[in-house]
């Protein structure tokens, strides 16, 4: 496939890799994915396939991901604010834009709240969110249904990190029959000197892939969810891996419960790739 169209995102760290979706199947998408995610191609943690015209982002495995949605906004921005044919006027003040999408996996559509310009925004995903399952598994062990992924969240104080990521994941999966879930994440959490932090380890079914992320914006969500069950604080800031946070915001609109997941997004590079046929 070759001279394929791409454009590689941070959106905090969670490199995202997305291609026109060109009338792709799903299998031919998560294909293409695997390939490309490949470091000896154009690595990354994630892939989604966007449809720039209708304003649909559809993940490699139909899975939701906030950050790859998050990086769907800036890449909306860019395009709408900054891919100007020669001589046409340039601003180069910073702007804001918001933008109504359809993601793989949630119900309903996503707001995109852009702020900044290239290459480095700031960007907030805003969900109505639907009722979401919390459930205790077992102690220092929670289970969050969202639609599009579950993530089980694991108190790092009691359940350290594993040697071997794939072999937890796939055990995780396994003994709380989540085997045909789109998506996966299992999310190490602490909070130390104040500072809550995560690690997530996120497992895409279609797609076949495992990765420790250097961040994960449905986890923080998850996350969140849980702690505001307490019913002490509305708002969260969470430590990336990658050193990058991200703040979620729980509100209530009219009865119903609003979440708000934002933090930074650059863009690291755009052009063509060859990929081997298959």
């Amino acid at each position: 496939m070759p001279g394929l169209s791409f454009s590689k995102w941070s959106p905090g760290g969670n490199t995202t890799l997305f291609f026109p979706a060109d009338n792709l199947c799903p299998h031919q998408q998560a294909l293409l994915a695997r390939q490309a995610l490949d470091p000896q191609y154009l690595g990354g943690e994630q892939a989604g396939f966007i449809d720039e015209q209708s304003l649909h982002l559809r993940m490699a495995g139909g899975e939701f991901c906030v950050n790859a949605s998050r990086a769907f906004g800036a890449l909306l921005a860019y395009r709408q604010h900054e891919c100007q044919a020669p001589g046409d006027a340039v601003s180069l003040s910073p702007y804001s834009q918001q933008y109504e999408a359809t993601v793989s996996g949630w119900p309903g559509q996503v707001r995109l709240l852009v702020r900044g310009r290239a290459p480095l925004w700031q960007v907030a995903a805003i969900l109505r969110l639907p009722a979401v399952p919390i459930q205790r598994l077992t102690y220092g062990m929670m289970q969050v249904r969202l639609p599009g992924i579950t993530h089980i969240l694991l108190d790092a104080t009691h359940h350290p990190l594993p040697e071997a990521p794939e072999h937890s994941m796939s055990q995780l999966c396994h003994s709380w029959q989540l085997e045909e879930e789109p998506a996966v994440g299992a999310i190490w959490w602490r909070k130390q000197q104040g500072q809550l932090e995560m690690t997530p380890l996120v497992h895409v079914r279609d797609a076949c892939t495992t990765f420790f992320e250097s961040a994960c914006g449905s986890g923080a969500l998850a996350l969140s969810l849980f702690l505001s069950q307490s019913g002490d604080q509305s708002d969260y800031k969470i430590l990336q891996p990658s050193g990058s946070t991200l703040t979620v915001r729980m509100r209530h609109d009219c009865g119903q419960c609003m979440a708000e997941i934002d933090g930074p997004v650059s863009l690291v590079a755009y052009g063509q790739v060859c990929l081997p046929e298959e």
